[in-house]
C-alpha cells in the first residue's frame, strides 16, 4: 500500500482490518498509524516502485500518495508551448501510478489508483462513472490535470486495474492534515473563515467510506471506474451551515461567495464549479454511501462536538 501516512489512506491502514505493508516515503508510524511493515520507497521514482512492486509478495497494490495541495501543484503547470512539465506532481500524480499498474499486471497482481472528481472540468456534474474524463488540461487544474493523467495510464497498463474517485474527503482523528471540514472549523476558531462558495456543487466523501470501498473492491478485484462520495449534492455554504450547527455555532454569521467570480480573477486555478460525483456501481455492489449532512453529524459525534 503507498500512501499509508495520508489523510484517507491512514484510515484504511488502521480501520481495514487487512494486514498492509505500507511503502512511500513517509513511515506511518511515526504518525501513530500502526502497520506490519515499511518500506522507504521514492513515489516519485517510476523504475524504483515498479521494481519494488514486483518483488514484494502481497496480491494487491493500493496507491493512496498523490500531490493534493491544488493552488501548490498550479505553479508546476507548462506553459502553452512548453515541453511537459516534470515537476513533483506529475511523477507523483501520472507517472507513478502508471509504473505501478503495469508492476501489478506483469507480477499477476490487482490494483486499485484512488482519484478525484477534478478530472472533471466543473461544466455539468455531479459526474457518473460513465462520463469520461475532460480531455483539455487548459479546462482543469494542473492537479486534475496530472490526475487524470494518472488514470489514462492505468488504464493503458492495466485493463484489469480499479479505479476509486473520491471528492473533498474528510473524517475525524487526524491531526497532521486538515480537511474540507475540520479544516473550516479551525478557520473559524482562528478567525480566519473565508467567505464560502454557494455557487460551487461538490459531493463531499466521508472518509469511512473509503475504506469499506477499498476493501469491497481489492477483495472481488473489481475493475473499471467506481465513485465513492456523498449521494446528495451540497455547496460549501450549506455543508459549513450545517457542520457549525452541529457545533451550536448559533450566533455565527457566515458569509456567501461565488466560485463563479472567483474564478474570473487573473491567474485563479481552475477548479469545478458544477462539480461532484454521483455513485451508481458501488451501490450495485452493495456498498451504501453516506450523505453530507449524516457525514456531518457523525464527525461531530466522533469528534466530541455534540
Amino acid at each position: 500500500m503507498f500512501g499509508a501516512a495520508s489523510m484517507v489512506g491512514s484510515h484504511y491502514a488502521m480501520r481495514s482490518g487487512k494486514t498492509i505493508h505500507a511503502a512511500g516515503r513517509t513511515d506511518p508510524s511515526s504518525r501513530g498509524i500502526s502497520v506490519e511493515g515499511f518500506s522507504s520507497v521514492q513515489v516519485g521514482a517510476p523504475a524504483e516502485i515498479e521494481n519494488f512492486v514486483r518483488n514484494r509478495p502481497e496480491p494487491v497494490v493500493v496507491n493512496f500518495a498523490a500531490r493534493t495541495d491544488v493552488d501548490g501543484v498550479e505553479r508546476e503547470r507548462a506553459s502553452p508551448g512548453e515541453p511537459l512539465a516534470d515537476g513533483e506532481a506529475w511523477r507523483i500524480n501520472a507517472l507513478a501510478p502508471e509504473a505501478l499498474a503495469r508492476a501489478a499486471r506483469l507480477s499477476g497482481k490487482y490494483f486499485l489508483q484512488i482519484s478525484t472528481d477534478f478530472v472533471f472540468d466543473g461544466s455539468a456534474g455531479p459526474y457518473d462513472e460513465s462520463v469520461p474524463r475532460s480531455s483539455l488540461s487548459s479546462r482543469l487544474s494542473w492537479y486534475g490535470w496530472t490526475k487524470s493523467e494518472g488514470e489514462r495510464r492505468v488504464e493503458e497498463q492495466a485493463p484489469r486495474a480499479g479505479i476509486l474517485r473520491i471528492a473533498y474527503p474528510y473524517r475525524s482523528s487526524f491531526p497532521p492534515k486538515l480537511d474540507f471540514a475540520r479544516g473550516m472549523v479551525a478557520r473559524q476558531r482562528a478567525g480566519t473563515l473565508p467567505s464560502l462558495y454557494a455557487d460551487q456543487l461538490l459531493t463531499p466523501t466521508w472518509v469511512p467510506d473509503v475504506t469499506k470501498a477499498v476493501n469491497l473492491l481489492t477483495e472481488a478485484q473489481q475493475a473499471g471506474i467506481f465513485h465513492a462520495a456523498s449521494p446528495d449534492p451540497t455547496t460549501p455554504y450549506d455543508f459549513a451551515e450545517h457542520l457549525f450547527h452541529r457545533l451550536r455555532a448559533e450566533g455565527l454569521r457566515l458569509e456567501r461567495g461565488s466560485l463563479a467570480s472567483a474564478l474570473e480573477r487573473p491567474g485563479a486555478t481552475p477548479r469545478p464549479l458544477k462539480g461532484g460525483l454521483r455513485s451508481h456501481r458501488l451501490p450495485q455492489l452493495g456498498l451504501g454511501l453516506t450523505g453530507w449532512r449524516e457525514g456531518v453529524d457523525l464527525l461531530a459525534t466522533e469528534e466530541g462536538w455534540m
